[in-house]
């Protein structure tokens, strides 16, 4: 039976899922946006066919699903031009994915190579018919220069651009290697769009108003956040908030 309807999926690890999301759109063609981490606890049994798998940056909390989604179903991989060799190769996504996350990357787990996907390399402005709806594709380069974000049916689906909340609380999404005027410039834009909805990666389906939140808390240097989860998910927001903050710091210092 046809998927229907629009979809967010946890697609974190088992100790904290609702850590990363992934999110499947149903019309004709059917689109995911981002695959989650390696060590996943997805549940995407209700899919019987699988188009376009959208990556809006090369990360492994975002691509960790992606060698598996391509045996099983082996959809077109849409991502930012340029990056596809990080996919087939993996060896120096992983290493980075260390240098950076430390631990954590254990616990997300390695990115397995891609091997015989069918890349479709954009540059942002692409638009792709689904059916019902059009896919709209951003470049917004910040978080990484290879990002992207989607635009479907007025709902953003921003990967990590506009930052991520959980508790009703928005937090930044700045790991270093981070350009941070960049990161402003595209929150920016995405504003201007005036979507109904945003789609986040860390945090699910959330009011467009989110992304003035995050804005001002980043113009007024008000972005360490106390978001209380507790046990072990509690723990791991802890520790990649603590990364991201320092993203923002090495950016800032650069100048």
């Amino acid at each position: 039976m046809p998927c229907k309807g629009i979809h967010a999926i946890s697609s974190g690890p088992v100790e904290f899922p609702e850590l990363v999301y992934s999110f499947v759109i149903c019309d004709d063609k059917t689109v995911m946006i981002d695959s989650g981490v390696s060590n996943s606890v997805m549940d995407i049994s209700f899919l019987d066919k699988l188009d376009y798998l959208v990556l809006t940056h090369i990360h492994v909390d975002h691509v960790g699903g992606v060698s598996e989604l391509v045996q099983r179903y082996k959809p077109k991989i849409i991502l930012y031009e340029g990056f596809s060799k990080y996919l087939e190769d993996t060896t120096h996504l992983n290493a980075s994915a260390r240098n950076v996350l430390g631990d954590l990357l254990d616990i997300y787990g390695e990115v397995d190579p891609v091997k015989g996907g069918e890349f479709l390399e954009v540059k942002g402005g692409e638009e792709l018919k689904l059916g019902k709806y059009t896919m709209k594709i951003y470049y917004t380069p910040g978080h990484a220069k290879h990002h992207i974000s989607i635009l479907i049916d007025d709902i953003l689906y921003s990967g990590d651009s506009v930052g991520g909340r959980y508790n009703g609380i928005p937090f930044p999404t700045t790991p270093p290697p981070l350009d941070y005027d960049k990161y402003i410039e595209s929150l920016r834009l995405q504003i201007s769009l005036n979507p109904r909805m945003v789609g986040l990666s860390h945090g699910g389906f959330v009011s467009s108003n989110h992304m003035e939140e995050h804005l001002n808390q980043l113009i007024k240097g008000d972005y360490r956040v106390n978001i209380d989860l507790g046990g072990t998910a509690g723990e791991l927001l802890n520790k990649l908030l603590e990364i991201n903050y320092s993203g923002i710091a090495k950016s800032q210092n650069a100048k």
